[in-house]
């Protein structure tokens, strides 16, 4: 590495912001115009592949709901969340963290008090019945009382506290949840329905509640099946790899801002090896720069840590194919494919971009088998 060069501006990681965001204001300044218009509400999707910038972006577009003055409540799902009763703890805790917020507020303990003891008593009552975040009030709802189903609940709190942000500095109440593709909805148990039919319920009453959801390309398909009308409800960003000229300005721009450069054979390279995938770029800027001296990173440099980069790519990398092709390569007839087949995509591992084809959510997988040995 260069004397006295500053450490690596590249940020190859899960979730962490990389020194130029490129090709994604469009996405940001769509969002900016849905938070300016708290009376008409729109959710956000963000889907793709592994390593696209995906929470990257969610958590942008969550700095600008709370610089705009939403409540912003986030959670990372996990499989165990997926599970029914796991849903319902977790999205009324969620609410709980939303009304404890509101309590702070100065405006509403001046004008809207009762409004908030209201709103606190009914929470109250569902989270004792939900079995988690026990708080001490006095619930309306009646020992032996019939049980009442989770959207119903759900509406009643969402409105609660969307009436109270009206009354408060809040603009509203933005529930932002990534890794979401995880959560998938049972026959017969509520889970992602319900919190669709929930929030369509209160956005259809222009209050301000937004869903800012991101996950791997299943969450489409999980949330459609869940609910038909799903795909009207939000404005889905589809993140793919960056187009040029924007992949070559996440890969040249930070250097050049800290006094280095790469050859111009090394960016061609890197553009072909990396084709436009973010965490890629990031990876290969990363160790080239400090894997590298002087102030030109050129082809020595790139030939002689290419298979290290390479090595550590390995980890990840995803073509697609048809069923047929899986059935002519196994020797295996469908329904003897099928249940690898949902196992893999259980897992997040494989995913259906389209009817009768399978594909790997993290790209470029299959040169990684390719250079693996059996």
């Amino acid at each position: 590495m260069a004397t006295n060069s500053p450490s690596s501006p590249y940020r190859p990681g899960n979730g962490i912001d990389p020194p130029y965001l490129g090709d994604r204001e469009e996405q940001i300044e769509a969002v900016r115009g849905f938070l300016r218009n708290p009376r008409h509400p729109r959710n956000v999707l963000i889907t793709g592949l592994r390593g696209v910038g995906k929470t990257v972006l969610l958590n942008r577009i969550q700095a600008e709901a709370e610089a705009g003055g939403w409540i912003v409540v986030d959670r990372e799902f996990s499989e165990s969340d997926a599970d029914p009763h796991a849903f319902a703890n977790a999205l009324l805790t969620d609410v709980n963290r939303a009304l404890r917020r509101l309590s702070l507020s100065a405006r509403l303990k001046d004008k809207a008090e009762l409004m908030l003891q209201a709103a606190v008593d009914l929470v109250g009552a569902l989270t004792v019945t939900y079995g988690e975040f026990k708080v001490s009030v006095d619930t309306r709802r009646k020992r032996g009382e019939a049980p009442r189903r989770l959207d119903d609940d759900l509406r009643d709190a969402f409105t609660h506290i969307c009436e109270l942000c009206l009354k408060s500095e809040y603009k509203g109440l933005v529930l932002r949840y990534d890794e979401f593709h995880v959560v998938r909805e049972r026959p017969g148990a509520l889970t992602l329905s319900a919190l669709l039919a929930a929030t369509s319920a209160v956005q259809q009453r222009s209050l301000p509640l937004m869903l800012m959801l991101c996950g791997l390309p299943p969450v489409v398909d999980n949330l459609s099946r869940s609910k038909s009308y799903s795909e009207r409800m939000f404005a889905t960003q589809e993140l793919g790899n960056l187009r040029p000229p924007e992949d070559r300005a996440a890969f040249v721009d930070p250097a050049v801002r800290l006094g280095r450069r790469f050859a111009d054979e090394v960016v061609d390279a890197v553009m072909t090896d990396s084709g436009g995938y973010p965490f890629f770029i990031q990876v290969y800027g990363d160790s080239l720069w400090t894997g590298s001296q002087g102030e030109t990173i050129g082809m020595p440099d790139l030939k002689r840590m290419r298979p290290r980069i390479l090595a550590t790519l390995d980890a990840r990398f995803g073509e697609s194919a048809t069923i047929e092709q899986l059935q002519q390569a196994s020797g295996k007839r469908n329904n003897e494919l099928q249940p690898t087949v949902s196992a893999l995509i259980q897992k997040g591992l494989v995913y259906r971009p389209e009817r009768a084809r399978i594909a790997f959510t993290a790209p470029m997988f299959g040169a990684f088998l390719l250079r693996t040995p059996n």
